[in-house]
């Protein structure tokens, strides 16, 4: 990868998208498209026989430093699991530690759900971008879902271990806690940038969490939430309850513009403005948190802007990235940009790069 941003230019089906999850997948987990590892291995048009390895090779270039960066997936002969792997200047790495040498954030045309979809989409998008910055948020989301699971099981069962559903609410609330303020932490920095827009295209939008366990942090220190939890567990499964609450039942509060218009009484176009509003924010975020800017995915990039505001947003991204990859079917519209003159361009047919093109 070097310094000068990228536009793919194609029709719809050409395989634009493809690139970009490709470079996606340089992070741990499912890539822009949240696809499984299963559905990247290739499959032959004419047998439609899979070739059941997969695997990506990158060069990355900081400055005068220059790195190879490998990550795929091997398949075993036995039933063993395989996993992904990464591999970085020819060492084997864990993929928490990709975290720390790189960054990277993306908008899709896809993510406009984000904003009038499911709470759960919300959680999921926001734990996706805290857990770049912090990998083991993402393990406490893995470890909390088991043990929850567990809890559920036993009481399925009815089994009536005092002992044990002790240690395993204790441990669900401590872990609940830590996942609740890792997120209002997170959200608090986003809302910040969000607050006080460089650019008057991109209205005020504000965040918070809300929801029983962030009533009870409300000015409370974590172990007084942790115990609270810890009796609310209890009591429900003394009912015979199967509720639960915590972190899968935060809800994220947005306003946009200075009159705070709720999200869900938004138009498409300013629910779309507020998804690049945080985007645009998760990139400052970003570049203050780490020694180096991230690299920013559009596809399809002028799905969510007018004109004018793909300058714009163009404009703050120059500033926040170290370099954008951009997809669309014009390759005019990105010509219009200023600047443009830090942009090169390729023709992408059929999932090939075919030619450079000079505009």
């Amino acid at each position: 990868m070097c310094n000068k941003h990228v536009v793919l230019c194609g029709p719809n089906g050409s395989g634009k998208t493809n690139f970009l999850e490709a470079i996606s997948l340089l992070m741990p987990g499912k890539g822009l498209r949240s696809s499984k590892k299963e559905h990247f291995p290739y499959i032959e048009d004419h047998d439609q026989s899979i070739h059941n390895d997969w695997a990506i090779h990158y060069t990355l270039k900081r400055g005068e430093n220059v790195h190879e960066i490998s990550t795929g997936v091997q398949s075993l002969t036995t039933n063993t699991k395989s996993s992904r792997r990464y591999k970085f200047d020819g060492n084997f790495l864990k993929s928490k530690d990709i975290s720390q040498l790189i960054s990277m954030n993306w908008i899709t045309p896809t993510m406009h759900n984000i904003i009038n979809g499911s709470e759960s989409l919300r959680r999921n998008f926001f734990d996706r971008m805290i857990s770049a910055l912090n990998p083991s948020h993402k393990n406490r989301l893995n470890k909390l879902e088991k043990l929850s699971r567990e809890r559920t099981k036993l009481l399925e069962k009815n089994i009536k271990d005092e002992s044990w559903f002790s240690i395993v609410e204790q441990e669900i609330s401590q872990l609940s806690i830590a996942i609740i303020v890792e997120r209002q932490n997170f959200t608090a920095k986003l809302d910040e940038f969000m607050a006080s827009p460089n650019s008057s295209f991109f209205p005020k939008v504000r965040i918070i969490w809300s929801g029983m366990v962030e009533e009870w942090l409300n000015g409370k220190p974590a172990i007084y939430a942790e115990e609270k939890m810890g009796a609310y567990l209890e009591k429900e499964r003394l009912d015979r309850s199967f509720s639960i609450c915590g972190p899968s039942n935060s809800v994220l509060k947005i306003w946009f513009g200075d009159f705070g218009k709720p999200s869900e009484l938004c138009s498409t176009g300013q629910q779309k403005s507020i998804l690049v509003s945080i985007v645009l924010a998760y990139s400052k975020l970003l570049k203050n948190k780490k020694e180096f800017s991230p690299i920013l995915l559009l596809d399809e990039a002028t799905a969510h802007l007018d004109e004018e505001q793909f300058q714009a947003f163009f404009d703050e991204s120059l500033i926040n990235s170290s370099q954008i990859w951009m997809t669309g079917t014009d390759k005019y519209i990105f010509k219009k940009l200023e600047k443009s003159a830090n942009l090169q361009y390729f023709v992408i047919n059929d999932s090939n790069v075919t030619q450079l093109v000079d505009l």
